[in-house]
């Protein structure tokens, strides 16, 4: 098979402690015509230093961008890209299997109406407990950007990325590929490593800011399933406020008896639902709670989040 050019596109903000792992992986791709565009947001820390160091290896072009955002980083690589495909990879990720790109490639290069490869990823091996423990619930999902390969022409096509997005981007772009006759793949064969939040407090705050992108999908889409996940989040959040401090004041047994049934029961649920890998690991006893905590941020960031003006 001819290689077409694949322009892979990183966006960075003061990401100094990973880019350096992100670009040394790089270096495991059996592709050969690639290109790096590193789309950085006027980074404060060293990070462009960092990435200088690999300007000579790689050929990396550095743009500089001042407006935030993912969807703003995203649109920019692309415009900047020259080649026929543009690969996502966030600078806090590495590149895990070396075929990433030329399966992708093979996928696209055989059909022309395939406008995204989605990537598996997974939190890599040297992950804290807590983002591991994350990582049991989230790795079954696959519409991120991070990781996938789109058809260049296709994304244009379509208006690119929404720019007011930092959440659910990816999920608005593919709604408007399929509406124009694409399709997406799924690469199972190789996966992405990339690191989850590291803390509670983050964990909760990147939750509200997926409420938020949530909000402005179903806006954009009328998608109704993003309703009915809304509503089923935000009734698990006020029920168990209720409910529960309802039977701590009435039946503090009863309360704890119901409290380990949930446990137990969203536990056999996470474990059915997990990567192989985890099922019955030591990561998954942390999931239940986790879950909850996710949603307590989704609630706060739905019902508080408003739409902000650009």
């Amino acid at each position: 098979m001819n290689e077409p050019l694949v322009s892979i596109v990183i966006p960075t903000l003061n990401s100094e402690k990973t880019v350096k792992g992100t670009l040394e992986s790089l270096q495991i791709l059996d592709y050969k015509n690639f290109e790096v565009v590193v789309v950085d947001g006027y980074s404060t820390d060293n990070t462009l230093n960092i990435v200088k160091q690999f300007v000579e290896k790689y050929g990396i072009r550095i743009v500089l961008e001042e407006r935030k955002g993912r969807g703003v980083a995203y649109n920019r690589g692309v415009l900047e890209s020259r080649g026929k495909y543009v690969a996502f990879l966030d600078s806090d990720s590495r590149i895990a299997t070396p075929t990433w790109i030329k399966n992708a490639v093979i996928l696209m290069e055989n059909n022309d109406k395939i406008g995204v490869v989605f990537t598996k990823v997974f939190s890599p091996p040297d992950s804290k407990f807590l983002q591991k423990s994350i990582d049991t619930y989230l790795c079954k999902g696959f519409t991120t950007a991070n990781g996938a390969i789109y058809r260049k022409d296709a994304v244009l096509k379509v208006g690119g990325f929404n720019e007011k997005m930092n959440y659910m981007q990816e999920d608005e772009l593919l709604y408007k590929l399929t509406k124009a006759g694409y399709k997406y793949e799924v690469n199972f064969n190789d996966k992405i490593y990339h690191y989850h939040r590291d803390s509670i407090r983050s964990y909760i705050k990147q939750n509200m800011e997926a409420a938020y992108g949530a909000k402005i999908f179903h806006k954009l889409t009328k998608e109704k399933w993003v309703i009915r996940d809304a509503l089923t989040r935000l009734t698990i959040f006020f029920a168990s406020i209720i409910f529960g401090l309802s039977l701590i004041l009435l039946n503090i047994k009863l309360f704890l008896i119901l409290l380990l049934l949930s446990y137990i029961i969203l536990l056999l649920k996470v474990n059915f639902e997990t990567c192989k890998h985890y099922r019955w690991s030591k990561y998954i006893y942390l999931s239940p709670f986790l879950i909850y905590i996710s949603i307590i941020g989704y609630s706060i960031g739905f019902l508080t989040q408003r739409d902000k003006k650009r």
